[in-house]
């Protein structure tokens, strides 16, 4: 690897780890050179924009959240395992860096530009759509066997996400601020994602007669 690569993903590296702890405007792209060790305008030579960066920073995380989707489709398994996988990855994604959760409520749905750009660029992306209209058939499929209820697939990613989220976003003060201890930490995520999987899968479950 030659030095403008090492240059480069030292930015992305450094500008990440700002962009989480400090958020999008609380973090310059001088402040992010000085701590590269580099100067502001070789910032801007690689990405042009602070906007660019945060993009080119966090595309690579959205990009598994939709590959997330597609992977359990490919499985020979039944429905509910396929929920069961998609909250395991959305909370195991969450688990590795507990700064994401508040990121993605401050940074991405707080601010409706930034939202609007999202949803263009990934939510109606090519290959996000042929994921979720694989899902969207799957549970067409599921409702129209009677295994669970006529719900919208859009619906049931919403209550996934927005469950996995919470959980990190609204934890116990002692664990947002790590001080907790690591086995406290895992019985608490581990009783958070048994609960979420429990509320889907039950919200999932047809009407009895």
């Amino acid at each position: 690897m030659d030095r403008n690569q090492n240059i480069e993903k030292r930015i992305l590296w450094v500008a990440e780890r700002l962009f989480l702890e400090k958020g999008f405007s609380g973090t310059s792209t001088t402040e992010i050179a000085k701590a590269v060790g580099c100067n502001q305008a070789l910032i801007h030579y690689y990405f042009r924009t602070k906007e660019k960066l945060f993009w080119d920073v966090f595309s690579p995380k959205v990009e598994q959240v939709v590959e997330c989707l597609d992977a359990p489709l490919d499985e020979n398994i039944g429905f509910f395992d396929r929920v069961r996988n998609i909250i395991d990855f959305y909370f195991g994604m969450l688990e590795l860096d507990e700064r994401l959760a508040p990121f993605i409520v401050n940074e991405l749905i707080m601010h409706p530009a930034r939202w609007e750009k999202f949803r263009e660029r990934y939510l109606q992306s090519e290959s996000r759509s042929s994921a979720f209209n694989r899902f969207e058939l799957m549970v067409e499929e599921e409702s129209a066997k009677g295994t669970i209820r006529n719900v919208l697939p859009i619906d049931i990613l919403l209550n996934v996400m927005s469950l996995c989220i919470s959980t990190f976003i609204m934890a116990p003060m002692g664990y947002a601020r790590g001080e907790c201890d690591s086995s406290t930490r895992k019985e608490y995520l581990t009783h958070r994602k048994q609960d979420v999987t429990e509320l889907i899968i039950n919200g999932l479950m047809p009407p009895r007669q």
